[in-house]
């Protein structure tokens, strides 16, 4: 890989790494969301509240070390297998293309989610990329929408004020941030609806793990709801940011089932969506298995959009021993 170097982004990379984000939008056709600005992506990754990590790929050839390549992550969270990193954006220019730089710069990342502790590392993808698909599924990554038929959902900001609107006097019992002594309840949670979704063998953390991985800084938040002094259910988000600017994940969204039907799971997302404006993120996503009929309905309710259907959008996975092994 002559001529170009492969380095962790700094503050002062923050409007080169725009610029690219304006070439690859312009590319795919469309463009950058207004509130997108090279001020943003310093904010986000260099502020008090950073979300993302990045690398980029610095020519050697020119004195001012023009940038021709990035790749932006952030961290994210897996309630079966704990710790994990989300890919959202790798981008080539044309010319240093076919050259071994976007796997330079995955294989950086990678060694990043490694050193964290993470247990997989999830990319997303369009499905018209088809050079993008070559790359992860040449890296060993597992494309999920296709073998396991995950489907991935988004909501906007208009979308997500309405919910909150919808819902800000009918809640129907008390949500609220989740403490450490929640964990266990949570847990507990985290298991039924593995036994739900068919795979009672997925977790592979505990209440102690929830503790650790949720303290200030870490990796996620967690908001439960509580009836008569008893969790009856439980909601998962994580920050995020890509090309679209501040965003909120929510990994997991339960309700038991005797309390379903009563707005809890409404509520529940509806303090996601307060907790991600506050943030002054601008969308919303999570995954849903194609199966699950009764929770895409809902979250059709609520205004989300199916971006897999829509968008082509897919969802590409690497798990532990794979990341280990490219980065060895």
């Amino acid at each position: 890989m002559a001529g170009v170097n492969i380095r962790e982004a700094r503050k002062t990379d923050a409007k080169k790494i725009f610029e690219l984000m304006q070439q690859q939008a312009a590319e795919q056709n469309t463009v950058l969301p207004s509130h997108l600005t090279h001020e943003a992506v310093a904010e986000g990754g260099w502020g008090p509240a950073a979300v993302f990590m990045a690398f980029v790929a610095e020519s050697k050839e020119t004195k001012e070390g023009e940038l021709v390549g990035y790749i932006l992550a952030h961290r994210a969270y897996s309630t079966w297998e704990g710790r994990a990193m989300y890919i959202k954006e790798i981008f080539v220019v044309p010319a240093s293309r076919h050259s071994g730089v976007a796997t330079y710069l995955c294989k950086e990342m990678l060694q990043v989610a490694v050193s964290m502790g993470c247990s997989r590392c999830d990319v997303r993808v369009d499905k018209a990329n088809k050079a993008a698909k070559g790359l992860f599924e040449k890296l060993g990554a597992k494309n999920l929408t296709e073998a396991e038929d995950w489907h991935l959902f988004l909501m906007d900001s208009k979308a997500m004020t309405e919910m909150k609107a919808r819902c800000k006097s009918k809640r129907p019992s008390q949500v609220r941030q989740a403490i450490p002594e929640d964990m266990a309840s949570v847990m507990a949670m985290i298991q039924e609806l593995a036994d739900y979704e068919k795979m009672s063998d997925g977790p592979k953390i505990n209440a102690h793990t929830l503790v650790t991985d949720s303290s200030p800084d870490t990796f996620f938040e967690c908001f439960v709801a509580e009836k008569d002094g008893t969790l009856v259910g439980y909601v998962l988000p994580y920050h995020t940011f890509s090309c679209q600017g501040y965003g909120i994940y929510m990994e997991d969204l339960y309700v038991k089932p005797d309390h379903r039907s009563q707005g809890l799971g409404t509520a529940l997302m509806a303090q996601v969506a307060q907790h991600g404006l506050t943030l002054e993120a601008n969308h919303l996503e999570f995954s849903v298995l194609s199966w699950n009929t009764p929770s895409i309905a809902f979250y059709q309710v609520m205004g989300a959009t199916n971006i897999t259907t829509d968008r082509g959008v897919q969802l590409y996975r690497f798990i532990d021993s794979v990341m280990r092994k490219y980065v060895q």
